[in-house]
């Protein structure tokens, strides 16, 4: 039986007039009329958007990853840079810290090794276990449902905001649970990115089932702001990849045509080794208290 989809008002400003600007995968982007914010409208219910994280999200999933742990390495190259942009705005050196969709834990293994105390929250029951068993305490229920145990110094959502179905409460919980001097970090996609700009409704980060918000930068401060968090950082966000991660990802967003001369340049001119720091057409940002 088909679940029934849901409408919701704008997840920035509450306004209730939607425009349509993409159709994709069955589903409409729409865009708010009174802020242009886009999300997902109508979406699935929120239990349904949880169960697609509960079991097998990062493997084979046509929703979530085809083989999450399959690029480790590179995962982890991207992890580490990404501490590197973190830590000129951590007022301590070390601390507490949170993880929200923390998956295999290795943003928490590079936060360890740099002296810090990592706790995470996964649903996907098979991939939160590879955490635990390293030792590192992983909530397996929303953020919702959370009960934390004290103030973070830093709380993490790398490509997790825009999945979050309750945004207005879960933020508002965030900055709760952040220590006086606390940092969030996050990576999202970029509404107004380049990649969104040139492949339209074809960019691959519009995935409607699970990737219910869009935001543009505007939009980012405008939810955080409420809650007296300020970005302190933006810039363009990528990820480490290589020739089979780069040809894997093609393929699987439909992109044959571009596999095939890809395949071909890098034939060409020897690339089969190498691996770079792309451009994803996400964001990064840092966002702290305000001062005062």
């Amino acid at each position: 039986m088909a679940l029934q989809l849901q409408q919701n008002p704008c997840p920035v400003c509450d306004a209730t007039q939607p425009q349509a600007a993409y159709q994709v995968k069955g589903f409409t982007i729409a865009r708010c009329g009174a802020c242009g914010m886009h999300y997902t409208d109508p979406r699935l219910p929120t239990d349904a958007l949880y169960e697609i994280y509960r079991r097998d999200y990062f493997h084979s999933n046509k929703d979530g990853y085809e083989d999450y742990e399959l690029s480790s390495h590179l995962r982890i190259k991207t992890f580490q840079r990404w501490h590197g942009d973190i830590s000129p705005f951590l007022k301590r050196e070390s601390g507490k810290t949170l993880d929200i969709g923390c998956a295999a834990g290795y943003f928490m293994d590079v936060l360890k090794t740099a002296g810090w105390e990592p706790e995470g929250i996964e649903l996907d029951e098979s991939m939160r276990s590879t955490p635990r068993e390293r030792g590192y305490p992983v909530f397996d229920r929303p953020l919702e449902f959370f009960n934390p145990s004290g103030k973070y110094d830093l709380i993490t959502l790398f490509d997790v905001i825009e999945h979050l179905p309750k945004l207005k409460a879960d933020v508002a919980k965030i900055a709760g649970m952040l220590s006086p001097n606390g940092c969030v970090a996050l990576v999202t996609p970029d509404i107004t990115s380049l990649q969104r700009k040139i492949f339209g409704a074809r960019w691959f980060q519009f995935k409607p089932t699970e990737h219910i918000y869009y935001f543009s930068p505007a939009a980012l401060q405008r939810v955080f702001q409420p809650h007296g968090l300020e970005v302190v950082l933006l810039k363009r966000a990528g990820q480490y990849a290589d020739v089979s991660f780069l040809h894997r990802r093609l393929i699987k967003y439909g992109f044959t045509g571009l596999a095939k001369l890809f395949d071909g340049t890098v034939r060409l001119f020897g690339l089969s080794n190498r691996y770079w720091y792309a451009d994803t057409g996400s964001m990064f940002a840092v966002l702290r208290k305000k001062a005062g």
